[in-house]
Formats: structure tokens, sequence, C-alpha cells
């Protein structure tokens, strides 16, 4: 999901350009590799076209003529305007990047059903790739059912079972968004204004999503006890040998729960939190 997105927001960024948001257009997928891309997030498209999409391949050996085109910014552009884009130190929050949220949000018809008045909307994202799966995922979900504040759910985002629109419905649904470091995090870029993402950690990848979420304007916490982080082995990566990424975790519970509970202050004190109490109310 983070380097499909890589297109769409620099689609986005290209209608902002030419001043076109009309979704009657045709968009050519320009790729002309033999392996054929992989559009797991093809519902996407339709907050920016009535059509389906044209791959640049079925055009091979013809002569094809265009009235008007126009070419989007490039993805992963090294200095150009991308999610990925170097910040300034302190920066939190562009415009832009919201406006994308909105528009795809709309587009796609996701609304906001919440927030629930004494209640936060807690989402964790499971995983079932072979690394970086949490070990007392369940562990960790019944310590916070145990406190009233919390509404907790466990979610797997496998594509071939749950649409890309009720992902992005649950995601947009959430109060507080927890994962392992991995694509699905870029979900951030959808959740509402208020929320918290907590990556629960990072894998010595430290800028990745605090950066997404800087932009997006989304406040991020992470994993900081280092003793109270257990992995289930050194990693192993197929060719670099030991490697974060490359095995599962568990969290203490207690220092968990500590965490979330300051993410829920955090959601609570927001300006745009319609709940919003006195911090010594909480």
């Amino acid at each position: 999901m983070y380097h499909h997105f890589c297109d769409f927001v620099n689609l986005y960024i290209t209608q902002h350009v030419t001043n076109t948001f009309s979704t009657d257009i045709s968009i050519v997928m320009w790729d002309t590799s033999t392996y054929g891309y992989g559009d797991l997030f093809s519902e996407t498209w339709k907050a920016f076209t009535n059509y389906e999409i044209i791959h640049l391949k079925s055009y091979d050996s013809k002569r094809v003529c265009f009235k008007e085109a126009v070419f989007t910014l490039l993805p992963r552009m090294r200095f150009g305007l991308f999610y990925n884009t170097p910040l300034i130190s302190g920066c939190h929050g562009t415009g832009l990047f919201r406006a994308f949220s909105q528009h795809v949000l709309h587009r796609l018809n996701i609304i906001q059903d919440g927030p629930k008045d004494g209640k936060i909307r807690v989402t964790i994202l499971a995983r079932t790739t072979e690394y970086r799966k949490i070990l007392n995922q369940n562990e960790l979900a019944n310590a916070l059912k145990t406190l009233p504040l919390f509404d907790v759910q466990i979610v797997n985002y496998k594509y071939k079972e749950l649409e890309f629109k009720e992902q992005l419905k649950i995601t947009h649904n959430s109060d507080i968004f927890i994962g392992m470091h991995g694509a699905g995090l870029t979900h951030l870029l959808f959740l509402p204004d208020w929320a918290v993402i907590f990556e629960l950690y990072n894998c010595k990848d430290e800028r990745c999503y605090l950066d997404l979420a800087r932009l997006r304007g989304i406040y991020y916490i992470t994993w900081q006890q280092k003793d109270k982080v257990f992995p289930q082995d050194e990693g192993h990566h197929p060719t670099l040998g030991k490697h974060p990424k490359f095995t599962n975790y568990a969290f203490d519970v207690e220092e968990f729960v500590r965490l979330v509970l300051l993410a829920a202050d955090h959601v609570s004190q927001h300006s745009k939190w319609p709940f919003r109490r006195k911090h010594d109310e909480f």
C-alpha cells in the first residue's frame, strides 16, 4: 500500500496543478513490465476516473493519438511532492495531504459513523505474513477490553477477503490505530484528524511512518522501552543476516496499556474531538 499510494498522491497533486478534478477522463498507466501491475487497491481509481484503467501495453505495436494529454508528477521523485518527501524539522500537518485524504474518502463515500461519547475506538491491525507478527496480540487486546473506555477490534486487511473500501471504512472510524511496522500503516492517511497512529514497533526504521504521520497531521507514537519488547529471535534476512524486520515480537502488557492510555488522552484533548473535556476530567 505504501508504494501504491505514491501514484495516487501524485495523481491528486497533478489535478491541483492542472485544476482538473473531473472524473470524465481516461487514465493510461505507464507500465511496460512483463510482470504486470499488481493493482491491489483498484477501487481507489474510482476517486479519479469513471472508466477502467488503460494499460500502456495495450497500445503496443499500434499508432495512437491523444487529442489532449497530461503527464502526472512522477512518484518517488527525489525532491518532488510525494508523501515521503524530506520534511523540515518541526513541520507537522499539510493541507495538501489532508485534502488528499478527504478527496478519496468523499469520492469513495466513506462516512464517519462516530465518534462515540465515552468511548475510544481502538483498531489493532493483525499480520498474517511470516514476519512482524504480534505474538501476544490477543493478550494485548484483552487487556484493553478490561477498561470500559476502549472499544477494541482486531482486523486483518487481507485484500482478497476484505475489499479496500471496507478497510477504509474501518480505518476512518478508528480513534487509535495500532500496528507493527509495515505498509498497512499507510492507512493512517485516512484516519480522522483527532486520531493517533501507534506504530507498535518500528523495527529500527524510525522515520518512515513518523514522517508520513507528520505529513498527514496525525499524532504518532511508537514503543520506547527496549527492555519491554521481546523478539522471537534475532531476525533472519535472506541475504543480510540479522535483521529486526524479519522476526516476530511480543510486548509487555502493562507498558502497552500505558501507551494506549496516553494515546487516548491525546485523542480526548484534540481540538476536533467533539467530546473534548478538560484534562483533569479525563
